[in-house]
């Protein structure tokens, strides 16, 4: 019974950390949003810098005053930025894919861009727009899928977590212009996509790559960005069948094919191998210890450690606890 009930308070506790990682994160973002907006010129700058940098500064509190928070642990250790690269050639890979699709069926065409209709005109400035786009990846992967994630899937399941995440990635993007029900259930279905990358290979970095990755051949190809005219280039994608096909001027986001490219990267999802078992992410470690003496969260704290024991297997230091 005290190991039920350790676990209960346990999960209890994970539900008040993750609902204090979301609020944090929006206030860091607009406290930062307040220091640097006024100095920025880009509106993509403005939108996606203070969020990066407000879901970095929570990330980071967590990792310095959890005991059982590590970067590795919430699935961003430098031993797995490989991850990133691999991650941003799939999601380019899956968008020129479906691009060259809608293309050759005739369902789009490449088109003259009109500056006139361009948003965000990056053209002259492309590597700060391909740096911004980044920024942007990093910074909504980390506010939905990094420690939010963590604590909800260690509070409620890994199942329940991701759907959760899910639904509120897609009301992160349930303003934007041309916004559709399609665009709302393709926008969760992907946000699903990054956050069984997270569970299944723990890594975030797999996940901010294949967000960037999509967003930036988005851009690179004319194609509309959840409803934003973002150029990187001369080319414009200019969709022709039907809305509901290819998402009309919200992008491919909008249309059933980008639901079919989702589901097609899910199976790809299955070739990269999974974590070692070995390698705990945050939402699995034990709320008791063999001993029944608390653990979890806060465990190490509350028995009078929580000082690093030595090198994981990565070479990061590990913190004290059970895994």
């Amino acid at each position: 019974m005290a190991a039920l009930s350790a676990r209960f308070h346990e999960r209890v506790r994970a539900l008040l950390f993750a609902m204090l990682a979301l609020t944090g994160t929006v206030l860091a973002s607009v406290a930062v949003a307040l220091l640097i907006n006024p100095y920025l010129d880009s509106g993509i700058a403005r939108s996606q810098l203070p969020l990066l940098f407000g879901a970095l500064g929570v990330t980071g509190a967590v990792v310095a005053l959890l005991p059982a928070a590590t970067w590795r642990s919430i699935g961003l250790d430098r031993h797995r930025l490989p991850d990133a690269f691999a991650g941003t050639l799939l999601g380019a890979a899956a968008c020129a894919l479906l691009v060259g699709t809608a293309i050759v069926a005739q369902w789009a065409d490449w088109t003259a861009v009109d500056p006139a209709r361009i948003r965000f005109d990056w053209r002259d400035a492309q590597l700060a727009g391909a740096a911004l786009l980044a920024a942007g990846a990093l910074g909504e992967e980390l506010f939905v899928r990094g420690p939010f994630l963590q604590f909800l899937a260690r509070a409620a399941g890994p199942a329940a977590a991701v759907a959760a995440t899910s639904v509120a990635f897609a009301l992160l993007h349930g303003g934007n212009p041309g916004v559709t029900w399609i665009a709302q259930a393709n926008t969760a279905l992907f946000g699903a996509l990054f956050g069984v990358a997270v569970l299944r290979r723990g890594s975030l970095w797999l996940a901010v790559g294949l967000h960037w990755g999509w967003n930036l051949a988005q851009v690179a190809l004319g194609v509309n960005t959840s409803g934003l005219t973002i150029r990187l280039t001369d080319w414009n994608f200019e969709p022709r069948a039907a809305g509901w096909l290819t998402g009309g001027d919200y992008g491919l986001e909008g249309g059933v094919l980008a639901t079919g490219m989702a589901l097609l990267l899910a199976m790809a999802l299955w070739i990269f191998p999974r974590r070692e078992p070995r390698r705990a992410m945050l939402w699995e470690h034990e709320a008791v210890d063999g001993a029944g003496r608390p653990g979890g969260l806060l465990g190490d704290r509350l028995a009078g450690v929580g000082q690093p024991v030595g090198n994981g297997e990565d070479g990061d230091a590990e913190r004290s606890g059970p895994h």
